[in-house]
C-alpha cells in the first residue's frame, strides 16, 4: 500500500515487482510504502522528487502468517492487513492464491484483516505471532451490497422503545461517529426515557473515569463550573454545546428527585495516568499513601506510564501493592467518596500499566473493565452507555476484542447494545490529511445496500426509527442473514474508507436511524484548527 501524506489518499494497486523495484511512476509528494511477501516486509515514509528511482528493501525481521480464505470465493480479492499503531498508510496488502491460500511476513504488532473485492469480509482481530496461522470467512460482494425492495416494517416510538429495554443491566448506546449533533441529543432522549419509565440511573460514557467525576458532581448538584470540567476532558467530541445542554437536563432532572432516583454520569475510559495519579496524590494522607508510594506514582505520569517497567522490581511490586489496597476499599461504597473514587483511579491506573509492552490494544479490555466495576459499585439500577458504535458493538471491527464482546461475557442477555446510524446530513471530524482542523463533512444518503438506507425505506423515513433488529422476522431477517455495510468513521474523517460490515443482531440487537444528521457545535473551547 502507498498512501499520499499530504492527501491521506491511499494508493493501492499492485506498486511492485517480485524485485521491490516501483512498477508506476508515483509525482512527486510525501509518501508511506507498506509492503510484505512471504519472506520480507518494508515499511517506510519518504519524500519523492520527479527523479527518485525507488528500489525498495524488505526485511527479514518478521514474523510469518498463513491464512485461508473460507466461504464464497469469488476473484480478484486481497487481504488486507491494518496495524495497530500512530503512524499513517500502515497496511499491508496481501495476494490470495486460488485455492484460498494467502501467506505474509509482518512485524509483531496487532492487526485488522479484512478480505476485499470481489468476495469480502468482517474484520478479524490478528496478533502477530500469536495468530501464526488464521482463517477468514469471505462472502459474495454481489450479494453483499444488494438492495432489497419488499422490506416493510414498523418502528417503535422512543417510549415504547424504551419500556422494551427494561430488562437489560447495561444498555450500549453507539455512534457511527462522534461528531453528529443527533447522536447527543436522542442518547441523552434515550436515556432520560429509561429512567422515567424503568430502572436507569447511571449514564457512562467513553471519556475519562478521573475527569469525569467533576461533571458527576456537578449533574448531582454540586456547584461546578461545568464549562471548565468539559475542557478538562480534553476531547472535542464532548466539548459541544449539546453535551452541555445534556448534562444540564440531567442536573434538571435529578434536582427534583430523591437521592436513590437520581442519575449519575461517569467515564470509564483509561488513556491519561496523570488524572488518576493526580487524584490519589490530592487525597494522600486521607489514603495512607506513603512517601515511597508518592514518588512512585509520580515516576509513572512522563509518557503514560512507560517508565514503570524501568522500575526497580522492589518498587514495581511496592506500586502494585499499593494499587491492589486502593482498587479494594473497605466498608460501603459512595461514589461521591474519596476510597471509593481512589478505587477507580487505582483500577484506571493498572488498566493502563497493563498496555505496556502489549502487541494489542487493550483499550476496551480496560474500559470493559471499569464498566463492570462502576456498575457493580452503582448498585443494582439499569445502566446506559455511550460510545462509539465500534466498542458497544458485540464484535470486533478493529485490531482486538472490542468492548461490547467483553461486556457480553461478562452479563450475557442482560448486556444490549445499540447502534445509532444517520442517513444523511453532516458531521465532524478531523479532515484526514489532518491538515485544517475537525470540520463539518457533507454525507450523502448512504448507499442503497446500507443498513441505514434499507431501515429508512423500510420505515418510510421518520426523523428517527428506532428499530429492535433482534426480535424482526421475515424479509429483514432474511436480508440480515449476511453481514450488512453501514457508515461510520471515528475521529479522523475518510471518504474512500466509511463502509464498515457488521452482522445484525450479532452486533446490534437494535438500531437507531437518523434521517438528516447535523454536525455538532463546538464550544469556544472545541474547535480544533490547525495553525498554518
Amino acid at each position: 500500500m502507498v498512501t499520499d501524506l499530504s492527501s491521506g489518499q491511499e494508493l493501492s494497486g499492485q506498486w511492485m515487482d517480485s524485485a521491490g523495484q516501483l512498477t508506476s511512476v508515483l509525482p512527486p509528494g510525501h509518501y508511506t510504502f507498506a509492503a510484505t511477501t512471504n519472506t520480507g516486509f518494508a515499511f517506510f515514509e519518504k519524500e519523492l522528487t520527479s527523479s527518485d528511482h525507488l528500489l525498495i528493501a524488505l526485511s527479514s525481521d518478521c514474523e510469518r502468517l498463513h491464512g485461508r480464505v473460507t466461504g464464497t470465493i469469488a476473484f480478484p480479492a486481497v487481504v488486507m492487513m491494518s496495524r495497530i499503531s500512530n503512524a499513517r498508510g500502515d497496511k499491508f496488502i496481501i495476494p490470495i492464491d486460488r485455492d484460498g491460500g494467502f501467506a505474509a511476513c509482518l512485524p509483531q504488532a496487532g492487526y485488522a484483516a479484512r478480505v476485499d473485492g470481489a468476495m469480502v469480509s468482517l474484520q478479524v482481530p490478528v496478533v502477530v505471532p500469536r495468530d501464526a496461522t488464521i482463517a477468514i470467512t469471505v462472502y459474495s460482494a454481489a450479494q453483499v451490497r444488494e438492495t432489497p425492495t419488499d422490506i416493510r416494517v414498523g418502528h417503535s416510538d422512543l417510549p415504547s422503545f424504551a419500556r422494551s429495554l427494561r430488562d437489560h443491566r447495561i444498555v450500549g448506546l453507539g455512534e457511527a461517529n462522534h461528531g453528529t449533533a443527533e447522536f447527543c441529543s436522542y442518547r441523552a432522549k434515550l436515556s432520560l426515557e429509561l429512567a422515567r419509565v424503568g430502572t436507569l440511573r447511571t449514564i457512562l460514557l467513553e471519556a475519562d473515569a478521573i475527569g469525569m467525576m467533576a461533571i458527576d458532581d456537578y449533574v448531582m448538584g454540586a456547584d461546578v463550573d461545568i464549562a471548565k470540567a468539559v475542557v478538562a476532558l480534553r476531547f472535542w467530541v464532548t466539548d459541544i454545546q449539546e453535551f452541555l445542554a445534556f448534562l444540564a437536563d440531567i442536573r434538571t432532572y435529578n434536582a427534583s428527585r430523591p437521592p436513590a432516583d437520581k442519575i449519575r454520569v461517569l467515564g470509564v475510559d483509561a488513556q491519561r495516568v496523570d488524572p488518576p495519579v493526580q487524584l490519589l496524590q490530592a487525597h494522600r494522607a486521607e489514603l495512607a499513601i506513603s512517601e515511597h508510594e508518592s514518588e512512585l506514582l509520580s515516576q509513572i505520569v512522563p509518557d503514560h506510564g512507560a517508565a514503570f517497567p524501568k522500575l526497580s522490581s522492589d518498587d514495581r511490586a511496592a506500586l502494585s501493592s499499593l494499587l491492589d489496597r486502593l482498587a479494594n476499599p473497605r466498608g460501603q461504597a459512595n461514589l461521591e467518596g474519596v476510597a471509593t473514587r481512589a478505587s477507580v483511579a487505582a483500577h484506571s491506573i493498572r488498566c493502563q500499566l497493563g498496555y505496556l509492552g502489549s502487541t494489542e490494544e487493550l483499550r476496551d479490555r480496560a474500559m470493559a473493565e471499569l464498566t463492570a466495576y462502576i456498575v457493580e459499585l452503582s448498585g443494582t439500577g439499569q445502566a446506559a452507555l455511550w460510545a462509539h458504535d465500534g466498542h458497544i458493538a458485540r464484535q470486533s471491527d478493529y485490531a482486538t476484542k472490542s468492548l461490547g464482546q467483553y461486556l457480553s461475557e461478562t452479563f450475557k442477555e442482560a448486556y444490549f447494545p445499540i447502534a445509532f446510524l444517520s442517513y444523511q446530513g453532516q458531521a465532524r471530524a478531523w479532515d484526514k490529511p489532518g491538515k485544517i482542523g475537525v470540520i463539518p463533512h457533507d454525507l450523502a444518503p448512504a448507499p442503497s445496500h446500507n443498513v441505514e438506507s434499507v431501515i429508512m425505506q423500510a420505515t418510510r423515513f421518520p426523523d428517527a426509527a428506532w428499530v429492535r433488529v433482534d426480535l424482526t422476522s421475515g424479509p429483514l431477517a432474511h436480508w440480515l442473514s449476511l453481514p450488512r455495510y453501514v457508515r461510520e468513521f471515528g475521529a479522523f474523517y475518510d471518504p474512500g474508507d466509511t463502509q464498515i460490515l457488521w452482522m445484525f443482531p450479532a452486533a446490534f440487537a437494535a438500531v437507531v436511524v437518523i434521517q438528516h444528521g447535523h454536525p455538532s457545535t463546538p464550544t469556544p473551547t472545541g474547535v480544533r484548527k490547525i495553525t498554518p
